[in-house]
């Protein structure tokens, strides 16, 4: 990573800086591509006639390549907004090839800080794109915005718990890099030691380059985080949410009781989240649901990571001069992770302790990371998507 790179602010400045757009994916053939995308929109309550004769925005498609899906199920019209070059060209020529009927989306060379629409639409999307800082909170607040009356937002969240292996593979990233390496060198580096662990992931289709350039090399990646709190006080009281995925909610309750006051649909959302935390560390387990105070450890021990590891990178980018007490805490936790499912999971807490054992080690190189045999297989459901529906009123 050069000195350059590392004070820029935002997903875009890197993303030009190093002429890139690191979220391909490798999906050769289109049919189960689209297969994949209509399982994604339908637990979002979204069928593929939702879409159909709808006034749709996406924004930050990136190569675009997700956005066949809904242009295949010919909206009445479809906006993107993409300021990347390369995402750009991307779409452009991905469309051009395109042979299936479809509805030829409108695509805005912009930020979408300068996207103003002159309509509402019926669907709004924006994914893995904004995280919890102030600004990009406001843009949340506009994409809210920009819902018509009944429309739909779809948007997702990487809450701190569920980002924590890959945030110790960020840690332990910065710990064998040279920090004077050029980008591709890293690159290469990286993939070296984390193909075989991403290998392990069953449905992995994006390349293991484009994935370590958009989360080991990124100095933006440790601020995608949002917390279900948060995303509900930047949608506004007019927005509800209606379903998600992974679906983590169950509502019991009578349909006829869901009026009023009683609906309360965001507060639900937030409470199952709460009762589930434990279930985002590992995608191969599932656990039953837990009280919120058997889970506030790992929401503090999610937190405290993410703050450490922050202060980590900062001092590693600008001098290289890691604070010793920040260096021991991040071990701390590690171990604090593994003790938090030393009852409900030996093979979590073995993958926890296995990671702290090698961060208390003076030095360590990529084979020794490479070499962490269950960490390396510990990989967490990072990102809920989520669907929100704009009062009619």
């Amino acid at each position: 990573m050069t000195r350059a790179s590392a004070g820029m602010d935002g997903h875009l400045a890197y993303y030009l800086d190093k002429g890139i757009s690191p979220v391909r994916y490798n999906s050769s053939e289109l049919g189960a591509h689209l297969r994949i995308r209509d399982s994604l929109y339908r637990a979002l309550g979204l069928p593929a006639v939702a879409f159909k004769s709808s006034r749709v925005l996406e924004i930050a498609p990136g190569s675009g390549r997700n956005s066949l899906y809904i242009a295949t199920s010919m909206p009445a019209t479809y906006d993107l907004v993409e300021p990347n070059p390369v995402g750009i060209a991307d779409i452009r020529a991905l469309y051009g090839a395109l042979d299936l009927p479809h509805t030829a989306p409108t695509l805005h060379e912009m930020r979408f800080q300068d996207f103003a629409a002159i309509q509402g639409y019926d669907i709004v999307i924006c994914e893995n794109w904004l995280g919890g800082l102030a600004h990009e909170r406001a843009l949340i607040a506009k994409l809210a915005g920009l819902v018509a009356p009944g429309g739909v937002l779809v948007l997702t969240m990487v809450p701190p718990v569920a980002l924590a292996p890959t945030i110790f593979r960020k840690l332990l990233s910065l710990r064998i890099l040279d920090r004077d390496a050029d980008f591709e060198s890293q690159t290469e580096q990286l993939v070296e030691v984390f193909g075989p662990q991403l290998a392990t992931i069953a449905g992995m289709n994006r390349s293991h380059g484009d994935w370590v350039q958009d989360n080991m090399l990124n100095p933006h990646f440790l601020n995608i985080t949002m917390t279900p709190e948060s995303v509900i006080e930047d949608v506004g009281e007019t927005m509800e949410f209606m379903a998600s995925t992974p679906a983590f909610r169950t509502d019991w309750r009578w349909f006829k009781e869901l009026e009023g006051r009683n609906r309360g649909f965001n507060r639900s959302f937030v409470e199952a989240f709460d009762a589930n935390i434990h279930n985002f560390i590992d995608h191969r387990r599932t656990f039953p649901p837990r009280t919120p105070a058997h889970n506030q450890p790992l929401k503090a021990l999610g937190n405290a990571l993410l703050s450490n590891a922050q202060a980590f990178e900062k001092a590693w980018r600008d001098d290289g001069n890691i604070e010793p007490d920040v260096h021991a805490e991040i071990g701390r936790i590690a171990l604090g992770f593994g003790a938090a499912f030393a009852a409900l999971d030996p093979e979590i807490e073995a993958a926890f302790l296995e990671i702290g054992d090698l961060w208390a080690r003076p030095s360590i190189d990529g084979a020794a990371v490479s070499a962490c045999s269950r960490f390396g297989r510990l990989f967490a459901r990072e990102t809920v998507f989520m669907s929100f529906t704009r009062d009619q009123d």
